[in-house]
């Protein structure tokens, strides 16, 4: 839920920040105030496009916050842990700075992140309505899914296997395709694929070759210079030169020495166990190097042949991969491409019986999902009509169409399903898009959030001017069913609502009042959080425009206590439904 909007430098909005609460928050002012401005600053902030031109008039940038609870929102929870946003205390701060030059900088918690991140996040925190911003709502597309979503857990247990399936058809066809080529280019295929098995075959490559052959290559590039030293090192430990004593005979002596003294002192006895360490290490290192000097004449190969394997390895290299682990893994892989291609015919039946066996069972579950839809589909005829009588729409006909088509293959079943709706009597059902009326529009879209508000993961709504065209006893059914809205079990649910409606303001849970106030060189928007003596004032206002009188200030105080009785009722009931 929003706890707290901060806007700075937003069109007519010097510095703001508004605190929200639970239930239903509603938002009033005369025409022009500003009101709908910060429902665009929040649909900034929640990702949506930002517009250079809503920078205050003589600022460089404009930035909009959101602080947001969401510690019982598992889904967003996890998406912040994907885009590595820590959460301390299931609080998500949202930040977008936009600057004139349209350049955007977002932060959740502190930690940068896209444009494309923040939206995502927004969406799956708030759901935005507004008089002609609904669109989604009249998209055949998502008809589908609020009839799914209607279908409950069943339905969502259909999609899940269908899409397995779907998803198993599509790579049986690929895999078909791919072998249902021209027989010219398999040709070519398959004598390609031998020839590369054959070469790399004959190269008879072996992991870690080419590190040995290179230090082969080392050796017998710098023979000589080895031979010297090691002769050299040699003499020195075992040489019998009249200029020199050999070191080993020079540390026996030595060993001699000190054996001598330690029979004297003790103190000298780690000593001369250290001596007799290094004395047998030393004579151990001069076997070791007359044995190398002894092998390395049989062993040495020829460096022609070791340059020339060197070159076929790098030769393979360029071709197949860059080591030659790489290499015959690429030989494995097109080996069985070319039994594939060899046994093609057979592999072809294979797969036609498998895409065949899938298909089957994909229908099977198409046609329950199918079935499914078309009595979700009647039940939910029933509650829109239903919901739209509550709303003095008595004469809407709404019509439901699951159209199954058998050579459909989708992830999401083989239905195409649309919403119809005739308001008046005598017309066909039409498409939602196609409703004129702007409060007819507001009365459809009401009343499916309402069948729909408590399988709705997103905790908050916001409306923005959704009453327009509703009036009368419509308009005070309206205020209720918004906020019935707002205290959908178990928990309640956040409203934020834009209205002109004095029959919703009353039924506030907090009531907003935006003002614009014009000084001498520039325009400001303030929003004033009422106590009970405002929202009679706000309402007054509201019911008798600029002037208020008493007869609209005692209407007011009705209109105030009826909410509240309202109120009060409903929390009755659903306690005495309470086990």
């Amino acid at each position: 839920m929003l706890r707290n909007l901060v806007v700075k430098d937003y069109a007519l909005i010097e510095n703001l920040s508004v605190d929200f609460s639970n239930g239903l928050n509603v938002i009033t002012g005369e025409t022009g105030a500003g009101k709908s401005i910060v429902i665009d600053a929040l649909s900034m902030v929640l990702g949506n496009r930002g517009n250079k031109s809503n920078i205050r008039q003589g600022e460089t940038k404009m930035i909009v916050q959101g602080l947001f609870d969401i510690s019982d929102q598992s889904e967003i929870l996890e998406r912040c842990g994907i885009f590595g946003v820590p959460i301390e205390d299931g609080q998500l701060i949202l930040t977008r700075e936009m600057d004139s030059h349209g350049r955007n900088l977002c932060r959740a918690n502190g930690i940068i992140i896209t444009v494309s991140q923040l939206k995502t996040l927004g969406n799956s925190l708030m759901d935005i309505h507004g008089q002609h911003e609904h669109q989604s709502l009249f998209q055949r597309d998502n008809h589908r899914q609020l009839l799914d979503a209607f279908g409950g857990e069943k339905s969502q247990k259909y999609l899940k296997e269908i899409a397995s399936y779907a998803n198993a058809l599509k790579n049986i066809q690929i895999q078909i395709d791919d072998l249902e080529v021209n027989e010219r280019e398999l040709e070519r295929e398959k004598e390609t694929l031998q020839f590369e098995i054959d070469e790399i075959e004959k190269a008879g490559l072996e992991i870690g070759e080419d590190e040995r052959l290179e230090g082969e290559k080392r050796i017998l590039e710098n023979r000589e210079r080895l031979f010297s030293n090691i002769n050299g090192a040699y003499e020195l430990l075992r040489g019998e030169g009249p200029e020199q004593t050999p070191i080993i005979d020079a540390l026996g002596q030595l060993q001699e020495n000190i054996s001598e003294i330690a029979k004297i002192d003790n103190s000298f006895l780690p000593k001369l166990e250290l001596l007799n360490g290094v004395f047998s290490e030393i004579e151990s290192l001069s076997f070791e190097i007359r044995s190398y000097l002894e092998d390395l004449e049989f062993n040495l190969g020829d460096l022609d042949e070791i340059e020339g394997r060197l070159a076929l390895i790098s030769r393979m290299k360029r071709k197949y991969g860059q080591d030659i682990s790489e290499i015959l893994a690429y030989a494995d892989t097109i080996s069985e491409r070319l039994t594939n291609l060899l046994n093609r015919d057979e592999n072809l039946q294979s797969y036609y019986e498998e895409l065949e066996k899938t298909r089957k069972k994909y229908s099977e579950i198409g046609r329950q999902l199918h079935a499914l839809r078309v009595k979700s589909g009647g039940n939910l005829k029933k509650s829109l009509e239903n919901e739209l009588q509550d709303l003095a729409m008595e004469k809407a006909q709404v019509e439901i169409l699951v159209d199954y088509d058998t050579q459909r293959i989708s992830a999401k079943g083989q239905d195409i399903v649309e919403f119809l709706i005739s308001v008046n009597p005598g017309q066909l059902p039409k498409p939602l898009g196609k409703i004129a009326s702007g409060g007819e529009i507001s009365r459809i879209m009401l009343s499916i959030k309402s069948i729909f508000g408590s399988m709705d993961a997103i905790e908050t709504m916001v409306f923005d001017e959704i009453d327009t065209g509703i009036s009368g006893r419509t308009a005070q059914v309206v205020a209720e069913k918004i906020q019935a809205l707002s205290a959908t079990p178990p928990k309640g649910r956040q409203i934020i609502c834009i209205t002109h409606l004095p029959q919703i303001a009353a039924m506030a849970d907090q009531h907003f009042m935006v003002e614009k106030r014009t000084g001498e060189a520039s325009v400001d928007v303030s929003f004033v959080p009422l106590d009970e003596k405002g929202k009679k004032e706000e309402l007054s206002r509201m019911l008798g425009g600029a002037e208020v009188t008493r007869k609209t200030w005692e209407h007011a105080q009705e209109m105030l206590e009826l909410s509240q009785k309202i109120k009060k009722d409903k929390k009755s009931k659903e306690n005495k439904i309470l086990p």
